[in-house]
């Protein structure tokens, strides 16, 4: 008899500033690939926006960003956006938004079960990223060597490669992501896409069309709150991005030390 799979959510952080259909496409090679291990079954999806206070340059308000995720997303009926980690005071750590929705994943099938004697298996939360994700690790004060741990040991990674990067060069040059290899799944996308969020806002900055790079509904949303403007470049200009504020308050090892 066949083994049965474990159900996997999909859950993927970022400031989707704003969210792009490469954003979306993310979870589609995400999905077939981890179907293709034989070993799981996708059950959902999870867009998790950070908050306001990230204090990225450009980053526009979280109610906005919420909104054209959900815009997006309408057409998606396995993918949904959280407003959770968006509506945080503060930022959150990925693994403190990890942890948030495990629970309440864990809470819901465990309610589904009740008590009867369940032989399936719990099902599991992966954070869905880009290949260059795997390179923030190597940045001196932006991650905590706990958290990476808990990250890629205690939940795993699904890595969809963009444009040349190598994610397995970032794993393999280190031995705490070399450990954990098992639990980092690479995803090859061969339909080239290199829509940046950061094209996207200069674009409309400077007046040009995004039309294929965005729903309509979402440039339609941008226009009607005139949201991407030279003013909105310029929030958060000379903001330090408040992980690298928030880890300083503790000593923090890079992963090559």
């Amino acid at each position: 008899m066949a083994a049965r799979r474990v159900p996997l959510v999909l859950l993927a952080c970022g400031s989707f500033n704003p969210i792009t259909n490469q954003h979306m496409r993310l979870f589609e090679l995400a999905r077939d690939h981890m179907h293709s291990t034989g070993q799981y079954q996708v059950v959902g999806g999870i867009v998790s926006p950070v908050s306001d206070s990230y204090g990225k340059q450009g980053l526009v308000l979280a109610k906005h960003r919420v909104a054209m995720a959900e815009l997006a997303l309408q057409s998606s009926n396995w993918v949904t956006v959280d407003e959770w980690e968006s509506q945080q005071p503060d930022w959150t750590e990925t693994v403190v938004t990890m942890r948030y929705h495990y629970g309440r994943i864990l809470k819901e099938y465990e309610r589904s079960v009740g008590m009867h004697n369940n032989s399936n298996p719990s099902p599991q939360l992966k954070l869905l990223c880009g290949a260059d994700f795997l390179d923030t690790f190597k940045i001196p004060g932006l991650w905590r060597d706990d958290h990476v741990e808990e990250l890629v040991g205690h939940f795993g990674l699904v890595c969809v490669s963009r444009g040349e990067l190598q994610p397995e060069r970032a794993v393999h040059e280190s031995d705490l992501l070399s450990y954990h290899r098992h639990n980092i799944f690479h995803v090859r996308e061969w339909v080239k896409n290199e829509t940046s969020a950061t094209e996207v806002r200069r674009a409309l900055r400077r007046g040009l069309s995004v039309k294929y790079l965005l729903p309509d509904s979402v440039i339609e949303y941008i226009h009607r709150h005139n949201l991407y403007t030279e003013d909105s470049e310029m929030r958060n200009k000379s903001a330090v991005l408040r992980p690298l504020v928030k880890q300083a308050q503790e000593p923090v090892k890079s992963l090559d030390d």
